[in-house]
């Protein structure tokens, strides 16, 4: 049984076989300080920001990756190489973590410019009733919706849309924008790869099989709506210069800036 000393865990899932961007994780990106450092640091720095209110662990099967992490000082836990996403790593750590933990929090190990405002806005939700699943979305401005597109027409969709129903919940997730007409008065939602779940949640997640929609649309967060499980949809603010993940080589560059003009280490 793992110890912890917060009701809150942040949990980094790190694979090492990343199908869009092999061995990702381990990849150097400046900080703003001009040290260049892996991939998954930078993430577990941004998350570790959150210390006073939740405890942090990288979850992933690959020694190597656990030998960096523990080279930097973070906890990591060892998972099974079965686990398919990272909601399922975080279902894994959930069964060896006490029961003193309410929620886990996935903090996905290419984000490292993630900020820690969304992440306190999941907690704040959960904490206020929301729901056993959440996870955040942004509002999307003419200039992000120009930048999507041009993004998709480029052959490199990196966006996720959501759409909600009146109570906020989720109806769906897709890779494809969604509602066709960004005219519409609910316009785009743009997904925030953050998620926060209670360990029950978790565990029903865990014996759910890959659904239709979660293969057709590589969402792991599928599986919890096609077996009827509530998502709730947590709006948050834009950050100074926008969000950004690792997905491809060239978007190492991009996240730089990103953690230059956060001063982000």
């Amino acid at each position: 049984m793992i110890a912890l000393r917060r009701d809150v865990l942040i949990v980094i899932p790190a694979r090492h076989a990343a199908s869009r961007f092999p061995g990702k994780m381990l990849a150097p990106l400046r900080g703003a300080d001009g040290i260049s450092r892996p991939l998954i640091e930078h993430s577990w720095r941004a998350a570790a920001a959150l210390g006073n209110i939740a405890d942090v662990v990288i979850a992933t099967d690959d020694a190597t990756i656990a030998d960096v992490a523990a080279n930097f000082g973070a906890q990591c836990i060892m998972t099974s190489s079965d686990c398919r996403n990272g909601t399922e790593r975080c279902a894994e750590i959930a069964g060896q973590v006490s029961s003193t933990v309410s929620l886990i929090v996935n903090l996905q190990g290419d984000s490292p410019a993630i900020a820690w405002q969304h992440v306190k806005a999941l907690i704040d939700a959960w904490g206020a009733g929301a729901g056993e699943v959440l996870t955040p979305f942004i509002g999307c401005s003419p200039a992000m919706r120009a930048h999507l597109t041009a993004e998709i027409t480029a052959g490199r969709p990196s966006g996720v849309f959501a759409v909600a129903d009146r109570q906020g919940l989720a109806l769906y997730f897709s890779r494809s924008p969604i509602p066709v007409d960004p005219g519409v008065s609910a316009g785009w939602k743009l997904h925030v790869g953050l998620y926060a779940y209670t360990p029950a949640a978790l565990a029903r997640y865990a014996q759910w099989d890959v659904g239709t929609l979660e293969a057709a649309e590589a969402l792991e967060q599928l599986r919890f709506l096609e077996n009827g499980e509530p998502v709730a949809l947590v709006k948050v603010d834009p950050v100074d210069g926008g969000y950004g993940d690792v997905n491809y080589p060239s978007d190492i560059e991009k996240v730089e800036e990103l953690l230059r003009r956060r001063r982000l280490p």
